[in-house]
């Protein structure tokens, strides 16, 4: 055996696969799907035919076999393509050969010969192909004895049993997304997997920065395709059906794509392998490929479409998701003869949805008045809203309405989007914004005119006290829709920060989170819009305690370069300064405020940055500076009648303001405003009482239940901090040292200082969540001693005999668990709790909430 070995050229055979092979085994996607089929290989004369397309995993498979049979004392030789003589290797040993395809004539006659011999044993890998005679009877003989495992493809099952395997998570979402544009082509879900981050995705769909990775591979393999096979797929990609040449009766250029991973098994393309095609090619291949469909098609051979034209067609199809290339072909466009004032709009929308504002504005200067006799040549109601989203951005909300004032929508969706800008400077009932009805009310209702539709009722009904929480289902339906949408053209404000904002005044947190994180995901309004998105979930992490996650999501948002994105980053920036940092950091932070105040006029959507801005000017002694913005966003509210759901943290703020001023006069005219509120609003009556407690800290008066109990309220709301405040004043004004020392635990637990504890991410998440949290992540270890006991079912009292604490702290500990968790219910809790954190519970334990036990 050993001078067998000898003989064998070192370029041809590989024995060393024996020592590597122990070390490299399937990817971690395959090995369920072939792992069965690999171990029923007869050990007697193991023969199998492994078929996959490029990518696929035929040369690992073949390597996780040779490991195999090297473990079951097999002698194996593990042959690639190259010169080589089939017949020194004894028909006892395996014969292991990658990339049958690539083999000689003479090397494939000798393995016909021993593939014709049953005792002979021999594995062999190739791609799809129309093979030839030897290789086909070659196949044939190892089908005889095993099936063939095949590769190429991955299914929902198996994708779903690898998730399962490994103890990984990933949302439905998420994973019909990646089979979807994937095609389920194994090669691109593993590179998805392999790129799918969580911290972009959150549980959403679309994926935007997964599918720019995704497209990076695809152009690269396209890149390396044979010139001639990339020409056919690039002509299959331009296709308006998306379907093979017909010219290519015999199929060869459909199944050599297939086998190279790039076209699905019946020709068509994988989904985003078109897009990316489309995408790269020059605008003279686009033309000329159009063209040529278009005759194969059975167009007249003189009257092909004008280059223009065709140009403009593949704009509009890539102007959502790649605005950069749709604007280069509607340069082209112009240049091919089309007239540039038709393209106007288009081209601006395709600099905003680049997030090229400069050259957005340019643009619009450029097309001329939307009004007057010239305006007829314009796509009115498309310049019209990147002229608003413009002004918006701008941090000019005023200017984005007068636009809409002057031109007068002419169709509903630009009515709704018309609405965000009245709304946004304080117009409680807007008839400019109100559209005639149009063909398209009566036509069948599309994904983005219902989200529109749903938008505009929702910011309508926000405004009336009985309808303030039922508005947030409506805002929240009409961002997913919005998203699934995929449109990118301007808007004063994205839908789904209008219902992340409308979630924050409701005390929703865990909901606004959600909405921000599933339109990043899905790649909301395109990627002008993702430093927006970006800003707001940073927003909504320091609200949430969470600061490490604020800065990650602070950084990101590099592309931020509006007036109005800079704002909100400077109020982020000041928001942890004044929560985690020292003075220094916070007078810092301010100054840099400072300037963009100047930069941007006060909107509706803007008063969460607003008040958090107000509250640091008085901490840092220079509340004068910010008094007009405070000044105009009460004019604001009071002109929309001042609704609870849109004025309270405003008036919150203001209270605020006149604590850290030492002024009862600044904030008697805020709490009287919430105490009016509280009737039919929960935020408001949370935060009149909460002033009332906090007023009587400030006079002296310190009564440890009720400034523990406005705080824990405080933080039901999502004014975590600001609760934490209050158990911190109260603890340095009481003379009891007991009182302070349990109004000190209280703001710890509410508000630590490190911020290295976080919540769970988003409310009511389903098993196929991702998420990595640990106990000690989420809860501290008293916390974690009191869930324990609660698992068991103890009560209130049980819980305080056995850690030694009283029955109300027990409470306050249940109530601040339950919060973490985002929990709505005490069932809930518990089941968030038994997956946290495990259970020894028995069958018949009671439930906590039963006879007195914790709710």
């Amino acid at each position: 055996m050993l001078a067998e070995q000898q003989r064998q050229p070192a370029t041809t055979y590989d024995d060393s696969a024996r020592a590597t092979s122990r070390r490299l085994s399937l990817p971690a996607l395959w090995e369920h799907m072939i792992g069965p089929a690999l171990e029923a290989i007869d050990d007697s004369a193991p023969r199998a035919l492994v078929v996959g397309n490029a990518g696929s995993g035929k040369s690992t498979t073949l390597r996780h076999l040779h490991s195999l049979l090297t473990e079951r004392a097999r002698d194996a030789v593990y042959m690639r393509p190259g010169p080589a003589d089939i017949t020194e290797v004894p028909r006892s040993r395996v014969l292991i050969v990658d990339d049958l395809h690539r083999l000689g004539g003479d090397q494939l006659a000798q393995l016909r010969i021993r593939a014709a011999d049953p005792d002979a044993s021999l594995i062999v890998a190739l791609r799809p192909a129309r093979w030839d005679d030897t290789v086909a009877e070659i196949s044939q003989h190892l089908e005889q004895h095993h099936p063939s495992v095949v590769l190429g493809h991955v299914s929902r099952a198996d994708l779903l049993t690898h998730l399962s395997q490994h103890d990984l998570r990933m949302s439905e979402a998420c994973l019909s997304d990646i089979l979807e544009i994937t095609g389920g082509v194994s090669w691109l879900v593993s590179e998805a997997l392999r790129a799918h981050d969580d911290r972009d995705c959150r549980g959403g769909a679309a994926h935007s920065e997964l599918r720019m990775a995704l497209e990076e591979r695809i152009a690269h393999r396209l890149s390396m395709t044979a010139p001639g096979l990339r020409a056919q797929i690039e002509r299959i990609c331009v296709s308006n059906a998306g379907m093979p040449d017909a010219a290519d009766e015999s199929g060869d250029h459909a199944l050599h794509g297939y086998a190279e991973g790039l076209l699905l098994r019946n020709g068509q393309p994988v989904p985003l392998v078109r897009i990316t095609a489309q995408a790269g090619m020059p605008a003279g291949r686009l033309i000329a490929l159009d063209a040529a469909v278009a005759h194969t098609a059975g167009a007249p051979p003189g009257d092909p479409s004008p280059p223009g034209e065709v140009l403009i067609r593949y704009a509009d199809t890539l102007l959502p998701t790649h605005p950069k290339r749709a604007a280069e072909l509607y340069e082209g466009a112009i240049r091919s003869g089309e007239d540039a004032s038709l393209l106007a709009g288009r081209r601006a929308e395709a600099a905003w949805a680049a997030g090229d504002l400069d050259t957005a504005s340019a643009l619009v200067d450029e097309a001329g008045p939307l009004t007057g006799p010239s305006a007829g040549a314009h796509d009115r109601d498309r310049l019209a809203d990147t002229t608003a989203a413009i002004w918006a951005a701008r941090g000019m909300m005023e200017q984005a309405h007068t636009v809409y004032q002057v031109t007068s929508p002419s169709g509903p969706l630009s009515a709704a989007r018309a609405r965000i800008a009245s709304l946004g400077i304080g117009i409680a009932s807007d008839t400019a914004a109100d559209a005639p009805t149009t063909t398209e009310d009566s036509a069948i209702p599309s994904t983005l005119g219902v989200a529109m539709r749903l938008l505009r009722r929702g910011l309508d009904a926000s405004l009336a006290p009985e309808q303030a929480e039922p508005s947030l289902s409506d805002l929240v339906r009409a961002s997913e829709m919005y998203t699934t949408s995929h449109e990118a053209s301007g808007i004063p404000e994205l839908p789904a920060v209008i219902a992340a904002i409308v979630a924050l005044n409701l005390g929703a947190l865990a909901t606004a989170s959600s909405v921000i994180d599933d339109a990043i995901a899905g790649g909301q309004g395109g990627p002008w819009a993702r430093p927006r998105l970006l800003l707001w979930r940073a927003w909504i992490a320091v609200e949430l305690a969470r600061p490490g996650e604020a800065r990650d999501a602070l950084a990101s948002a590099t592309a931020a370069r509006s007036p109005r994105d800079l704002l909100l980053a400077d109020a982020v920036r000041v928001a942890i300064a004044r929560r985690y940092e020292d003075a220094a950091g916070l007078e810092a932070a301010w100054r840099r405020a400072r300037a963009s105040l100047l930069r941007v006029d006060v909107d509706l959507y803007l008063l969460h940055p607003l008040a958090e801005l107000i509250s640091s000017a008085s901490r840092v002694g220079d509340p004068e500076r910010i008094r007009p913005q405070f000044e105009r966003a009460l004019q604001l509210v009071n002109q929309l009648h001042d609704p609870a759901l849109w004025s309270a943290h405003l008036r919150w703020a203001g209270i605020q303001n006149g604590i850290l001023l030492n002024s009862p006069e600044s904030l008697r005219p805020h709490a009287k405003a919430l105490v009016e509120a509280s009737a039919h609003s929960r935020i408001a009556s949370t935060m009149a009482k909460a002033g009332r407690v906090w007023t009587s800290v400030l006079g002296g008066t310190v009564e440890a239940e009720a400034v523990e109990k406005a705080a824990e309220d405080l933080a039901s709301i999502g004014l975590v901090w600001d609760g934490a405040r209050l158990a911190g004043h109260g603890a340095a004004r009481s003379q009891d040292r007991k009182v302070s020392a349990r109004l000190l635990a209280c703001a710890r637990e509410l508000h630590p200082i490190d911020g290295s504890r976080r919540a769970m991410a988003a409310k009511g998440g389903d098993a196929t969540t991702p998420t990595k949290s640990t106990p000690q992540e989420v809860l501290s270890e008293r916390e974690l001693e009191v869930a324990r006991l609660v698992i068991e079912g103890k009560t209130y009292a049980e819980i305080g005999e056995t850690i030694f604490i009283s029955p109300r702290t027990a409470e306050h500990h249940i109530a601040h668990i339950r919060r973490r968790l985002g929990a709505s219910s005490r069932s809930e809790m518990l089941a968030q709790l038994r997956q946290l954190i495990g259970t020894d519970r028995g069958a018949g334990t009671p439930h906590p909430g039963e006879d007195g036990t914790p709710p």
